[in-house]
């Protein structure tokens, strides 16, 4: 490299960080590992950065991937996106307008035309759906619908290591087990085998039910 571009690409350097916009490029910001699209606008005082043009984030610890349109990121604390899909560890697929991050918690909150899908559970929709990056729960709330198993019902927490989920009254299922419907405060537990649905228990326990019971509040 001459001297002259040696001194334009410390010149450049310099003044990208003046304006706070970085170039496009693999960055890891607080354990995330980042791929925008395009430039990011960092904020020297608080070390917030946005990325106009969206990217990848990866976060290997959560075994959680995020692709979106808009990304906005507070290293250690919150992750925004618009437009985002989220790919979990445990094969789900999460899709919606806005999704939040909060890395302090490890919790993905996803509202705005939500799908999410995985092994067992298909298209499930609501108006707001909550992945526990920890525990692996997925809980689905407010006008919960999937097509497979075909089922409406006021909440959805499933258990993706013990492939069980419990759904809220009022509740309506149709499979080839026939059809159950349940009122306001009622619980139905399905349980999978592999990807298929074999079991439905309209009367499930207080033990049946301990492990769902703080994301059912």
């Amino acid at each position: 490299m001459n001297l002259v571009s040696a001194r334009f690409s410390r010149l450049f350097a310099v003044a990208a960080l003046a304006l706070g916009t970085l170039p496009a490029g693999a960055v890891t910001f607080g354990g995330l590992n980042v791929t925008p699209r395009g430039a990011q606008n960092l904020n020297l005082e608080t070390g917030a950065t946005e990325m106009p043009q969206g990217g990848t984030v990866t976060d290997p610890k959560g075994g959680l991937t995020m692709t979106a349109a808009r990304l906005q990121l507070r290293p250690g604390e919150q992750l925004q996106a618009q437009g985002a899909t989220v790919k979990t560890k445990f094969g789900g697929t999460l899709s919606a307008s806005q999704i939040n991050y909060d890395l302090k918690s490890g919790v993905v909150t996803a509202s705005g035309n939500v799908n999410y899908s995985d092994a067992r559970m298909k298209n499930v929709q609501a108006a707001q759906v909550t992945v526990h990056v920890r525990s692996g729960f997925v809980v689905a709330r407010g006008g919960v619908r999937a097509s497979s198993p075909a089922l409406s019902g006021a909440t959805l927490v499933f258990d993706p290591s013990t492939m069980q989920a419990v759904v809220s009254g009022p509740y309506n299922l149709s499979t080839r087990l026939g059809q159950t419907r349940g009122q306001a405060g009622d619980r139905l537990l399905l349980t999978f085998a592999g990807n298929v649905l074999t079991s439905v228990t309209g009367k499930p326990t207080a033990n049946d039910l301990s492990r769902f019971s703080p994301y059912l509040k």
